[in-house]
């Protein structure tokens, strides 16, 4: 399974995925975390191409991970529809908790969802709830 948690910067992605991997364990699922990816890549660009390299190199990721039989959450901003509705996501996570982030460039590229996610944050009350909700969907996959 490949969740895909995404959000404005600050917005609690990163808290959230780290929960969750509490919760079942990293022999359950992979962590796959947007800043280390651009630290891995060199990779600190912003322009609307490096936003779309970064969302490519994240799913490419997760289907590497699923390919090898894992799970994976990926949490990166993800502003574009387009990257949040390809098919490898099995699940999305919409950590919207705060209104604007401290970078106004990417307040303006973030695009309200088209496609309602499969999980949306508004509150922190809600996360233990959902982060239960989705461990018992990763630990019961094959009973599905």
């Amino acid at each position: 399974m490949n969740i895909l948690i995404y959000g404005l910067p600050t917005s609690g992605k990163s808290t959230f995925a780290s929960k969750l991997v509490d919760k079942v364990g990293t022999g359950v699922i992979r962590h796959v975390n947007a800043d280390k990816v651009r630290e891995a890549f060199g990779d600190w660009e912003f322009t609307p191409q490096a936003r779309q390299r970064q969302a490519l190199r994240m799913s490419a990721i997760g289907k590497l991970n699923e390919a090898d039989g894992f799970n994976t959450i990926v949490d990166f901003v993800c502003p574009f529809n387009v990257y949040r509705e390809m098919p490898q996501w099995d699940m999305t996570i919409w950590v919207n908790t705060i209104e604007e982030s401290p970078y106004e460039d990417t307040n303006k590229a973030f695009e309200e969802p088209k496609k309602e996610p499969t999980y949306t944050i508004t509150d922190w009350e809600q996360v233990d709830d959902i982060v239960e909700e989705v461990a018992y969907k990763l630990l019961n996959q094959e009973e599905e």
